[in-house]
């Protein structure tokens, strides 16, 4: 009998013990963006995006460390009611007090940004994003971890005035809220250095709750008689009738964003007013097979997923985005947010697994050098309304021939925070 209990006993702490052991081999991570209401056009891909990066590795048995030990990852969800700071402070504090997390990924939003980074960096809970928006010096657990927004809006501009000399005139479409203030900003600041031989003709920012009535904002800026327009602000269906309103109003330039929804510009317009028109450069498009093999497996899994009609290209971006991270666990000695920080920085450069080696930007902007500048693939719609590769921007040697001109615009539209 006694031998029996000292069994049964020995059993019990060996099941505690691998309860234990399979509790620490997980890694938390949250997403925090819109799960639902329209804004959820945007934060269910991105969510979907990072939980599909997270199911390549738990299903090849986890992500290894630099200590050699697998870990499985956990995905979960968390709403901020459309990029708005309380809310996204709400997100936080529940991600990071009540669940454990150890890393987040949430939206660029300026003000967003701002009003976690004391919580995320109290708690060393890394924080990245699709890009920078906010970052400091005094909260070193915020970066950027891809080029992303809203830098990508300065490069993806400045590339289409060289790429096409015969545009003169330029309209800046924005919507009235912190990142479109950040977009308008950055825009601005990658046509600074055509300044002589490119006119800004349109840069109101509009009021988001006008964006049912779509003639009232293009109106004004069809009659400006724009040859590029360049957009941020509009969710993806509001980005399509944008566009077919401004096809009936006889426009007949060009569109830029960061990203397009294929699927709803298809249902409203036909291809041949799509064709070598519609561009965009956000982080990557993983529907255009081309640039990485990788990313075009992620395009197949996630249509096999969810179907063709659910692809979006925020869920690739949200994809990209962690696998800064993803690198940093696989540099650190553990999977924490402390150790995997100190690993991203402890050299000045990132061997990303999309884009190899990358560089941090410096800190003439945030005063904080933790943005990664990753190239940046540029892609225009085709004759059939899909999405091809039309230029890579080496973003890390045109911010060192423009930043000077570039720099004078941040500073002027409030998105320079070095001291």
């Amino acid at each position: 009998m006694q031998r029996r209990i000292s069994i049964l006993a020995g059993a019990v702490a060996l099941v505690a013990a691998s309860a234990s052991v399979a509790q620490e081999s997980v890694i938390k991570v949250g997403v925090v963006q819109p799960q639902s209401g329209e804004c959820a056009q945007w934060g269910v891909p991105i969510t979907r995006g990072v939980e599909l990066w997270a199911k390549e590795f738990n299903e090849a048995g986890g992500i290894t460390d630099a200590s050699g030990n697998s870990h499985q990852i956990e995905v979960t969800g968390y709403d901020n009611a459309c990029y708005t700071a309380g809310e996204e402070l709400t997100a936080f504090r529940r991600a990071i007090l009540d669940d454990g997390v150890e890393f987040i990924l949430q939206t660029f939003t300026p003000a967003s940004r701002k009003a976690i980074a004391p919580l995320a960096t109290e708690n060393k809970v890394l924080t990245t994003s699709y890009g920078a928006g906010y970052l400091s010096a005094d909260y070193p657990y915020l970066i950027g971890s891809v080029t992303g927004s809203p830098a990508s809006y300065m490069y993806l501009v400045s590339y289409l005035i060289e790429k096409h000399p015969d545009i003169e005139k330029v309209a800046i479409v924005t919507a009235d809220h912190s990142f479109g203030e950040a977009a308008r900003a950055f825009y601005k600041a990658g046509i600074a250095p055509y300044a002589d031989r490119v006119e800004i003709v349109f840069s109101d920012p509009y009021d988001p709750a006008m964006a049912g009535d779509m003639f009232s904002i293009a109106g004004p800026i069809a009659s400006a008689e724009p040859d590029l327009i360049v957009e941020l602000g509009f969710t993806p269906g509001q980005q399509a009738s944008f566009v077919e309103t401004m096809q009936q109003l006889g426009y007949s330039g060009l569109f830029a964003s960061e990203g397009w929804t294929m699927n709803f510009l298809t249902d409203r317009l036909q291809d041949d007013y799509l064709d070598g028109r519609i561009y965009s450069a956000y982080v990557v498009d993983a529907s255009e097979q081309s640039f990485s093999p990788r990313v075009a497996q992620f395009y197949d899994t996630y249509v096999e997923t969810y179907g063709q009609a659910e692809w979006s290209v925020f869920a690739s971006v949200a994809y990209a985005a962690m696998t800064t991270i993803e690198a940093g666990i696989q540099m650190a000695d553990e999977p924490t947010g402390e150790a995997v920080q100190a690993a991203l920085f402890a050299g000045e450069t990132v061997d990303n697994p999309l884009f190899g080696a990358s560089s941090w930007a410096g800190s003439e902007i945030y005063g904080a050098d933790t943005h990664l500048l990753t190239p940046l693939p540029v892609y225009v719609t085709d004759a059939d309304g899909k999405v091809t590769l039309d230029g890579v921007v080496d973003v890390s040697a045109w911010w060192q021939e423009n930043s000077q001109a570039a720099l004078t615009e941040l500073e002027a539209g409030g998105q320079v925070t070095a001291q």
